[in-house]
C-alpha cells in the first residue's frame, strides 16, 4: 500500500492577489486564505457583471444570476487557485469602469449641448 502524498502549497506559484490573501502562507493548512480568495473572486465577478451588463434585470433574475455567478466563481477560485483569476477580474473591472465613466460623460455632454 502506498503512503498518502501531501501537496506542499509553498512550492506552488500563486498569483499576487492570492498570496496577499494568504493562500499558501501555511504549509500545514491548505485552506488558509481560500475563503478570502473565494469571496474576492465572487465580489469581483459581481462587480464586472454589474459594470458590463447594461440591461436592468428584475430582482429575481438578478438573484438567480448572482447565485450562478457565485457558484461558478467560487468553484473556479478553489479549483484554479494558481491562475490569475482575481487579477484578470480586477483589470476587467477597471476597464469597464473607465468605459462606463466615459459613456456617462459623453451622454452628459450631449444632454448639455441639446
Amino acid at each position: 500500500m502506498k503512503a498518502s502524498q501531501t501537496i506542499d502549497i509553498t512550492q506552488i506559484d500563486v498569483p499576487w492577489i492570492a498570496s496577499m490573501l494568504g493562500v499558501g502562507s501555511d504549509p500545514d493548512d491548505f485552506s488558509v486564505g481560500f475563503n478570502a480568495l473565494v469571496v474576492t473572486v465572487i465580489l469581483l465577478t459581481i462587480l464586472v457583471f454589474k459594470l458590463g451588463f447594461a440591461k436592468q434585470l428584475a430582482w429575481w433574475k438578478s438573484l438567480i444570476v448572482y447565485i450562478l455567478l457565485s457558484l461558478g466563481a467560487g468553484t473556479m477560485a478553489l479549483v484554479f487557485f494558481t491562475w490569475p483569476i482575481p487579477e484578470v477580474l480586477a483589470v476587467m473591472a477597471i476597464v469597464l469602469a473607465i468605459y462606463r465613466g466615459r459613456l456617462w460623460w459623453n451622454r452628459r455632454q450631449d444632454a448639455v449641448e441639446s
